[in-house]
């Protein structure tokens, strides 16, 4: 059974006044002063209409964020009539309604609207697009799950405010049917691609290197199976963060290897699925000695690189492949009294490296991890507090000292007292 945006927010949010009475003892609830949502919270809730519009301006009259997902709202108008009375509304969940074409756009602009997530709803994006000029403050834009295939775009469509555009799980499978992106968003700087059938980035270089403020791309879980279409993403001018897991062409590649493979492909790109590249110079090094082995010398990029450093010295037995960047630390652990140093790889976790000085050094207290960065006292040490932290997300570089002692956060002073006077043989007076 269908409701309005009132009745749902009376049935979630409102409690009534209520009188309880037993034989000897009076029950009051009193009801508290209302408050005033920030967040509006109503998905699947069956809402079909906004109800009246008083009690609406009422509950939004604070919303800046709200979800009406799941729902069956099907007519645009009385997404308006919300945000008619919603001044202050910055987010909009739509996903999953029942929303078709939109026959009358609204007379005016909503100017606060700067998120507006559709997922499952845009049937003609050219009608979307109609739209857009209602919200001129919008900058993210979510139209997912849409089973969209194309999107072309005229060009008196431009929009220079939205930077953020997510197409994931939709049916693109050729990147040629977007291209027309470019012009309508000038400065789109995200693009969410994941789940798509997505087998070319195409030929158009010149059409491609029209995003030029598109910095990340999304493209997991897509159908690409060459490495000369990874290429591509070189003609992205700004790209620096690209996510990209889940592809067969990986194979049976382990982390490493992969990590070397798209650093070298991706000269310009600072960040891969959410990592920065380690060490450059070693994963083109890496890819060259790669394509040596496999005679395939007349590629593009190995031609770059070979012209960048030269003939390469032979080494001895190499197993192309199958070598880790490492990082020799200095190795610290007070009580065995210990300073050595220590190379581990840059994919070993914090926890490998504390069962490494258990096992090691014969502890059996839990351990922490304090680091002294070498270049930078005050360099973030982001995750050494996670024992799942591999060390190239660190701050760690090449010669840092790690200190890996007994976890006493945890101790009451006399345990800690009583360890401290273990370790050096202290005895009570």
């Amino acid at each position: 059974m269908s409701q309005s945006i009132v009745a749902a927010y009376q049935n979630k949010y409102e409690d009534e006044n209520e009188e309880q009475e037993d034989s000897e003892i009076k029950l009051v609830f009193v009801k508290r002063k209302k408050f005033k949502l920030c967040n509006l919270i109503l998905d699947n809730c069956s809402i079909s209409e906004t109800g009246s519009l008083d009690k609406v301006a009422d509950i939004c009259s604070k919303v800046t964020e709200c979800d009406l997902s799941h729902n069956l709202i099907s007519d645009w108008n009385e997404v308006f009539r919300l945000l008619d009375v919603g001044a202050l509304i910055k987010f909009l969940n739509l996903s999953s309604n029942k929303l078709g074409k939109c026959e009358k756009l609204p007379e005016k602009p909503y100017t606060s609207l700067q998120c507006l997530i559709l997922c499952g709803n845009v049937n003609d994006w050219d009608n979307l697009l109609s739209l857009l000029p209602s919200f001129p403050s919008l900058s993210h834009l979510n139209i997912g799950y849409s089973n969209i295939s194309a999107l072309p775009c005229p060009t008196d469509s431009v929009f220079p405010n939205l930077t953020e555009l997510n197409l994931i799980e939709n049916n693109i499978s050729r990147f040629e049917d977007v291209l027309g992106l470019a012009h309508t968003f000038p400065n789109l700087h995200t693009l969410v691609l994941s789940d798509n059938p997505l087998s070319s980035f195409g030929e158009d270089q010149q059409a491609i290197e029209k995003f030029e403020k598109l910095a990340k791309l999304h493209v997991n879980n897509i159908t690409i199976n060459s490495w000369e279409e990874v290429s591509k993403l070189r003609w992205f001018s700004a790209l620096k963060d690209v996510r990209m897991i889940h592809w067969d062409l990986f194979g049976d590649m382990n982390e490493s290897e992969r990590r070397k493979m798209l650093g070298a492909l991706l000269p310009n790109t600072h960040l891969i699925n959410g990592a920065p590249i380690p060490n450059r110079e070693s994963a083109e090094r890496w890819y060259m000695r790669r394509c040596q082995a496999a005679d395939d010398l007349e590629n593009r990029r190995y031609k770059e690189l070979y012209e960048k450093y030269g003939e390469l010295p032979e080494l001895g037995d190499i197993k192309l492949g199958g070598q880790d960047e490492t990082i020799t630390l200095k190795l610290c652990v007070p009580e065995r009294g210990v300073e050595v140093e220590k190379t581990f790889s840059i994919y070993d976790s914090l926890k490998e490296i504390k069962t490494f000085v258990k096992n090691e050094y014969n502890i059996k207290n839990k351990l922490m991890i304090e680091a002294q960065i070498v270049e930078d006292a005050h360099a973030d040490l982001y995750g050494l507090s996670f024992d799942y932290t591999l060390l190239h997300r660190t701050a760690l570089k090449e010669g840092d000292a790690i200190t890996v002692r007994s976890d006493d956060r945890h101790l009451s002073t006399n345990e800690i007292l009583r360890r401290y006077q273990t370790q050096h043989n202290f005895s009570k007076q």
